[in-house]
């Protein structure tokens, strides 16, 4: 009788922890923004961060400058040997600053280009040994992280999602196509809510009333937390603080944002 309770024990204890690692967790860190988070890294203009999800390693934008990319990854005790796949969102310099040291250094990486970077460029990437791809429509590129698919008219910017219990995380570049708009169009096309938004909303020439509506918007599609950075501008950056309160992530250089 004692070995069966044992047994029945055992089967449950693994039971648990194949869903856990199943499930799993992950991480986003940011590398490069406007606001200094860490004491030890250094803000500028700009946006990078890495996520990692379970056993992938995605890097998404590089910033502007190489000595402050790589000053915040050595603070940060970040190699980019580790990292696979590289994904740009658009094809602003603060953005893709930092593409030909990082390939240079990992010339193994999987890269994600935006359609305004086709043709030349791609050329210009795969000469140091990657792989380029410009790929238009949402895709999975690692476990859990999918393409967003390009938005936008004026200026084609791609996002990152991940797919998690809670529901789905957004992470913007830039937020060119209208971070209420990604938001929706995301939601949409995955047919889950999106639980927490990440990054450049681009929202620093937009009225009090824009802003108020957007935030609308965010909480008609289900989400919960934000963590606004580089782009978002200091009004915006307020207004989601008051609204979000404790769901308000300050973001910054070498902030880590679990999930």
């Amino acid at each position: 009788m004692k070995l069966k309770i044992l047994y029945t024990t055992l089967l449950l204890v693994f039971g648990i922890l194949s869903l856990f690692s199943q499930h799993g967790s992950g991480k986003i860190i940011m590398l490069y923004d406007n606001y200094q988070f860490s004491e030890n890294t250094i803000s500028d203009w700009g946006f990078s961060c890495l996520i990692i999800s379970g056993k992938d390693t995605v890097l998404f934008d590089t910033g502007a400058r190489k000595d402050i990319l790589f000053h915040n990854l050595e603070s940060l005790g970040i190699g980019l040997s580790s990292v696979q796949t590289l994904v740009i969102s658009h094809h602003h310099g603060d953005h893709t600053g930092n593409i030909f040291p990082v390939i240079e250094y990992n010339p193994d990486l999987l890269v994600f280009l935006p359609s305004t970077l086709n043709g030349k460029f791609i050329r210009m990437v795969e000469n140091y040994g990657p792989r380029a791809i410009v790929e238009q429509d949402n895709r999975q590129i690692a476990h859990n992280i999918f393409l967003s698919g390009e938005m936008g008219f004026q200026i084609r910017e791609q996002g990152i999602v991940i797919i998690t219990q809670k529901g789905l995380i957004l992470i913007s570049g830039c937020g060119h196509p209208g971070i209420d708009r990604m938001v929706r169009k995301v939601s949409k096309k995955f047919k889950k809510p999106v639980y927490m938004v990440v990054g450049g909303f681009h929202l620093e020439e937009h009225s009090d009333d824009e802003i108020d509506e957007i935030i609308e918007v965010f909480k008609e599609f289900g989400v919960e937390k934000t963590a606004p950075a580089h782009c978002t501008g200091h009004i915006a950056m307020n207004k989601l603080r008051k609204a979000y309160q404790h769901n308000f992530i300050r973001s910054g250089t070498g902030k880590v944002i679990e999930f």
